[in-house]
């Protein structure tokens, strides 16, 4: 084919047909940059594929992530519930001065402890390596990265440094020395019932111990629900990547 062109410009040539010549000329050049800009579009849907294919395989690695992470979430908020029950039922047993029962003993064997999350960044970390701006949908990139970059970090920081630290330094000492533990999360007799009814340091402790569980089942609840909303913008998104490719 080059070679056709290339004979029939040099007849045109030789012929003086220079007019002709000179279209012919601007028809080749033009026919040259259109393959061009065909070749480079190619390329360029190519590279798109391959982001795209990319993002595909990394946002179905973080839906099973926040799968996983939304079941630990649901057992946090279900856990920490029945430790806020168990906390209101002393608190209240002591000030109406109630007589301790197996139910009661059930509560107070239960007023200890916290939850802590176990996240999987597994996804999230792979994505920080690449660039987050792999993500196409701007909305739903900006909420993935507000939820690991910020509301995560929040509640481990809360978990450790406020819930954990006050389990262990003010209800966990309170709990030695007025209860008898027989099993942990199950029963513990209060060494002096009804003198503890008249202990306002223990009491004072539950009542901070319970804000603090209410605060928490009120940070689980967000996450949980921030999980479900990003995972159905998840899914959607994954469909419509599905659908290009």
């Amino acid at each position: 084919m080059i070679k056709f062109f290339r004979q029939f410009r040099q007849r045109m040539l030789n012929e003086n047909r220079f007019s002709k010549y000179l279209l012919y000329a601007v028809g080749e050049i033009v026919l040259v940059v259109i393959g061009i800009l065909i070749a480079l579009n190619i390329n360029n849907a190519s590279a798109e594929s391959r982001t795209r294919n990319k993002e595909l395989v990394l946002l179905k690695e973080m839906r099973q992530n926040l799968s996983a992470d939304l079941r630990d979430v649901r057992f946090n908020v279900v856990g920490n519930k029945g430790r806020t029950r168990s906390n209101e039922a002393v608190l209240k047993a002591l000030q109406d001065r109630a007589e301790l029962d197996d139910s009661l003993k059930h509560h107070f064997g239960n007023i200890l402890g916290n939850y802590q999350m176990s996240e999987n960044t597994a996804a999230w970390e792979n994505l920080k390596s690449v660039g987050i701006d792999l993500i196409s949908d701007d909305s739903l990139r900006n909420a993935i990265a507000a939820l690991y970059s910020t509301k995560y970090v929040y509640q481990e920081n809360l978990e450790k440094n406020m819930d954990d630290h006050y389990q262990w330094n003010q209800l966990y000492p309170m709990v030695l020395k007025n209860l008898d533990v027989e099993a942990v999360w199950v029963s513990a007799t209060p060494v002096d019932h009804e003198g503890l009814m008249d202990d306002r340091e223990f009491r004072e402790v539950l009542k901070m111990n319970l804000f603090i569980r209410r605060y928490m089942q009120g940070q689980y609840e967000a996450i949980e629900d921030e999980i479900e909303d990003i995972l159905e913008r998840l899914d959607a998104h994954i469909r419509h990547l599905e659908a290009r490719t």
